[in-house]
Order: C-alpha cells, then sequence, then structure tokens
C-alpha cells in the first residue's frame, strides 16, 4: 500500500501525563492505564485543549508505534491530524499546550506491507499478526523491510465497536528488493 505525506499528533504512552487537568482530557491516574491516559491527552489536543483553543476533527486510524529501540521508553500513540494539516502544512496546526506532552510531527508518505485483522488489537493479536508479517516478508521476492523500520498497528474504529466489526492492521515500510 502506497502511502501520501501525512500529520500526525503524537504522545508517549510511557511517561507521565500532566496532573493539571487543564492540559489535557486525561483524567486516568492508574498508571497501568497508559493507553486511556496517552488518547485522552490527544483526544484534549483534538477538541480544543492547543494554545488557540481551537477544535479539529478526530480522524482514524489511531496508530501505535515504537519510537526507538528501548520500547518501555518509546512507545507511541499517534492520531492522524486533519488533511488541512497535511503536505507540509502541520506547522499551521494549533500548537499543543506546554507540558501536555502532545506533540505534531509531518509524516513521509511510503510504501508499506499490511496484514489486516479483525476484533480487539490485543497485545497477542498484534504480537501474532507483526510475526506474520515479518515471516511473510522474510519469504517475499520482490519486498523486504527498510532497514531500521518497526511495525506500526493501526486501529479504525472507535472504542464502542464491536469486536467482529473491527478492523486493524499491522505495517511495515518496505523497499524493492
Amino acid at each position: 500500500r502506497v502511502y501520501s505525506d501525512y500529520a500526525v499528533c503524537s504522545v508517549n504512552m510511557n511517561k507521565p501525563r500532566p496532573v493539571d487537568a487543564s492540559k489535557t482530557d486525561a483524567t486516568v491516574s492508574d498508571p497501568s492505564k497508559g493507553g486511556a491516559k496517552a488518547f485522552g491527552a490527544l483526544a484534549g489536543y483534538l477538541f480544543g485543549k492547543n494554545e488557540q483553543q481551537q477544535s479539529m476533527k478526530m480522524t482514524t486510524p489511531v496508530l501505535f508505534s515504537n519510537n526507538n529501540d528501548d520500547e518501555a521508553e518509546g512507545k507511541m500513540m499517534s492520531f492522524v491530524l486533519p488533511s488541512d494539516y497535511w503536505d507540509n502544512k502541520v506547522g499551521s496546526a494549533p500548537a499543543p499546550l506546554e507540558g501536555s506532552g502532545v506533540t505534531l510531527t509531518a509524516v513521509k508518505g511510503d510504501t508499506r506491507a499490511t496484514i489486516m485483522f479483525g476484533g480487539y488489537a490485543s497485545k497477542k493479536a498484534e504480537e501474532q499478526q507483526t510475526k506474520q508479517l515479518l515471516s511473510l516478508l522474510e519469504e517475499d521476492k520482490k519486498w523486504k523491510v527498510v532497514e531500521g523500520e518497526s511495525c506500526v498497528v493501526a486501529q479504525y474504529n472507535d472504542p464502542f465497536t464491536p469486536p467482529w466489526k473491527r478492523l486493524n492492521e499491522v505495517s511495515v515500510a518496505v523497499e524493492a528488493r
């Protein structure tokens, strides 16, 4: 699948969220709920808890990735920003509140190998699909994983969608052999 350039707002799922609720919608205090806190921080940003107090549309998918080799330090959750901020326009997006933990990034388009799967994107399901994708690419005669790239999990549904209607995918950047 070929992706064009796009932009995301992201938050590190392993760093502590601000205690000040005015900086985010993260009201979860249980440290084991990193995803809920990250979601709250990003939703808060999109719904107007930003420097311009400007609300934006929530888009899909929600992306989960590892930012570096240290998985505990680098687990990121990202929301794709509305297309108004793509094509090198991420600088015109509302600035995140200082201390909110939200960052804005322009993402360069690329070619990705993907595996789609239904149900909940549990850690076990993500690991199984990632293993399958990487195994298929090892055997593929046309495509190989771009060196240094790691897999990204994309979730396309809101939390209230029943499991049998859910759509997820694991993808990784690829290049011709």
